[in-house]
């Protein structure tokens, strides 16, 4: 168990396949919802991806994730002349077509922005690249069963376009130097931040949490702030009020939620959601009637 489980864990993130066909002939394809996360899936064939001024060509297997869709276009990797076509993924395989598979992620919970943030305007994994790693047998898996049909085959699919979601997302975050998520991963800081998400509502002093990490309070400050960008104690009043966010809308009270994500006060509590998410705590419970 890591702080990551703990911040996937809060997303409450799913995925809905939107396309799973297949095309052919003078077709053309744009960004299905700007702003929203998604990934597009080249199940077979090839096809050119236009963005941001570039184009990239996408084989079979190759995977593309937009953590905020941008415009973009998907073409035919050779120009035809034939008038576009398209059908399910699962009929007969129309001449030099292309399949397909779009989906979007939606999270429930608005810590998804922080995730979102740290990103890059888009991330491709190639399917014969050594930085598919841990990605690969999923999208194996994911190639397979999006090309037969079945009792609960659409579900299954979502699914693991989910756990796709999560590999890319896991990867890409590797890579973050400072950022809450390179504190996660960070072999002082991470253990002692998993200590802090297991016990949220005990009052957490630098002391006790440099305890944890085996240094001295400077020591644990300095590193702290500059591997994420925050000091301990912004962090602390962050996470707090991202489980309190999670908490409101399964119904709990605002007192309990206070109470459990360590406010004594339902005034104090009530001021720092408010001054963390621009909305009432109160409003936020209403939301999960």
């Amino acid at each position: 168990m890591s702080p990551f489980d703990d911040y996937f864990r809060l997303l409450q993130l799913s995925c809905t396949v939107y396309h799973n066909q297949q095309v052919c002939g003078d077709w053309v394809l744009t960004e299905h919802r700007i702003g929203q996360t998604c990934f597009h899936l080249v199940t077979f064939g090839q096809c050119n991806l236009e963005v941001n001024g570039q184009q990239e060509l996408l084989e079979a297997g190759d995977i593309v994730l937009f953590p905020r869709e941008l415009p973009h276009r998907l073409r035919p990797a050779r120009p035809s002349a034939a008038h576009m076509q398209q059908q399910p993924v699962t009929a007969a395989r129309l001449p030099e077509s292309t399949g397909l598979l779009c989906a979007e992620i939606q999270f429930e919970h608005a810590a998804s922005t922080t995730l979102l943030d740290t990103m890059q305007d888009y991330l491709i994994i190639r399917a014969d690249s050594t930085e598919a790693g841990d990605v690969r047998p999923v999208l194996t898996e994911l190639l397979r069963h999006s090309l037969v049909s079945g009792p609960g085959g659409a579900v299954i699919v979502d699914r693991l376009g989910e756990v796709v979601f999560m590999l890319m997302v896991r990867q890409a975050l590797e890579q973050t130097q400072t950022d809450v998520f390179a504190a996660y991963l960070h072999p002082v800081l991470g253990p002692a931040l998993y200590a802090f998400h297991q016990s949220p509502d005990q009052a957490w002093t630098l002391a006790e949490i440099a305890t944890q990490a085996h240094v001295s309070r400077a020591s644990y400050a300095r590193l702290f702030k500059r591997i994420s960008g925050k000091t301990w104690n912004e962090y602390q009043r962050w996470w707090r009020m991202q489980l309190a966010w999670l908490l409101l809308m399964k119904g709990d009270s605002v007192m309990s939620t206070a109470l459990t994500v360590g406010y004594q006060s339902e005034a104090a509590f009530s001021r720092a959601f408010k001054h963390q998410f621009s909305i009432s705590a109160g409003e936020i419970r209403r939301r999960s009637k």
